[in-house]
C-alpha cells in the first residue's frame, strides 16, 4: 500500500466506526462506547503520526474532506447524545454523594429505635 492510500485507508476505517458509535449512542448501548472510542483515538493518533508526511493527489484530497466532513458530522451527532446524558449522570453522582454525606452526618435513614 502505498502512503497516499494508506492515508485514505486510515480515514476510511474511521468512518464506519464514528457510524457504529452514533449507533450505540442512539440505541443507549452505552456498555459499547467507551471501546469504541478506544479504538477511534488509537486510529486518529495513527493516522495523525503518518499523515503529515504524505501529499494526497487532488481526487485522494476530495475523498479524505469527503470522509472528514462525515466523520466530523457524525461525531457532532453523538456529542449531541453524548453530552446531556453525561449531564444526566453527573447530576445522579451528585444527588448520590449528597445522600451519602447526610447519611454519615445524621446517620442511616431508615434506622429502627426497635
Amino acid at each position: 500500500m502505498d502512503h497516499q492510500s494508506e492515508v485514505l485507508h486510515w480515514y476510511e476505517q474511521i468512518a464506519p466506526l464514528v457510524d457504529g458509535m452514533l449507533l450505540a449512542a442512539q440505541t443507549g448501548d452505552w456498555g459499547a462506547l467507551p471501546a469504541m472510542e478506544a479504538q477511534y483515538s488509537n486510529l486518529v493518533n495513527h493516522l495523525k503520526a503518518i499523515e503529515p508526511a504524505h501529499t494526497l493527489k487532488k481526487e485522494q484530497l476530495a475523498r479524505k474532506y469527503q470522509l472528514l466532513g462525515r466523520i466530523t458530522s457524525v461525531h457532532s451527532e453523538i456529542s449531541a447524545i453524548v453530552m446531556p446524558e453525561l449531564a444526566k449522570l453527573g447530576a445522579a453522582l451528585k444527588t448520590f454523594e449528597h445522600k451519602e454525606n447526610l447519611q454519615r452526618a445524621y446517620g442511616l435513614v431508615g434506622d429502627s429505635y426497635s
